[in-house]
């Protein structure tokens, strides 16, 4: 029985494939299409390392032209929109991939993240559940982390923490992980752990060029009158990060503290 299931099988193969191929010329070029989609999308991939998002996105965009149903290139596609703060087309892009690919558990965490970032924290949940139940899916640590930030968002804040502890056990140097671990901390008024989990997050993260964890080490280390402290890290801000989002808050805090305002 089975030898001539496996061998139908083959004869549907053919079959397709004959039909699929009537003439020489439209197989060749659906097979170049799809080589120079792949060259595209692997480009784009490594403009997006190198934070060219405008370069990486209109190779994307060449790639998803000549071969409009590979769920990798939407998936790639949703993250550049994603980075550039267009959440609405990067959610298209995510749902595109997965419906061409139902298993395709990463693209799955990534609109997750993007429907956090909306508060549409029914449906990032409903995506998160799927995701943590694929025992295959290699990005455990990732998924943890939108975990984490769900909660964080709900003002579900131990819970966030038991997230984001879930992904410094397996990886102590994360650096999301371990900011909103101490901003959590913040957030429940524990300010003085909170210090000491967002300092830990100044040094991981300085290497990625993310001023958060100096943002609220800085407000942290004022809440436990450390006045001076507090001071260097704003300055560290605008020092570090000339062209970071928190640069304007830092100059903005230190005329307070001058002034003699409570933060």
């Amino acid at each position: 029985m089975f030898f001539k299931l496996k061998s139908f099988f083959n004869v549907v193969a053919i079959s397709l494939g004959f039909y699929a191929c009537l003439t020489l010329t439209s197989c060749v070029s659906n097979s170049e299409k799809k080589d120079k989609a792949e060259l595209f999308m692997h480009r784009g991939i490594s403009l997006i390392e190198a934070g060219n998002l405008p370069g990486a996105l209109k190779d994307l965009l060449s790639a998803q032209d000549l071969d409009p149903k590979n769920p990798i290139i939407q998936n790639n596609l949703g993250l550049v929109y994603f980075m550039r703060e267009k959440l609405d087309i990067s959610i298209q892009h995510f749902t595109k991939a997965i419906e061409l690919n139902n298993s395709y558990t990463e693209a799955r965490n990534n609109l997750s993240r993007v429907l956090i970032e909306k508060k549409k924290f029914k449906e990032a949940q409903s995506q998160l559940q799927i995701v943590m139940n694929d025992l295959t899916y290699g990005n455990q640590e990732g998924a943890n982390i939108n975990q984490g930030l769900l909660y964080f968002n709900k003002g579900e804040f131990l819970k966030s923490q038991e997230a984001f502890l879930k992904t410094l056990q397996f990886n102590p140097e994360n650096c999301l992980a371990q900011s909103f671990f101490g901003r959590a901390y913040l957030e429940l008024n524990n300010t003085a752990k909170a210090a000491e989990a967002l300092d830990r997050a100044v040094s991981l993260c300085q290497r990625e060029l993310f001023d958060e964890p100096h943002f609220y080490s800085a407000i942290a280390h004022f809440r436990i009158g450390e006045k001076e402290k507090a001071k260097t890290r704003f300055n560290e801000i605008i020092k570090f990060y000339p062209k970071g989002k928190y640069k304007e808050k830092a100059r903005a805090m230190l005329d307070l503290i001058e002034k003699g305002t409570e933060l």
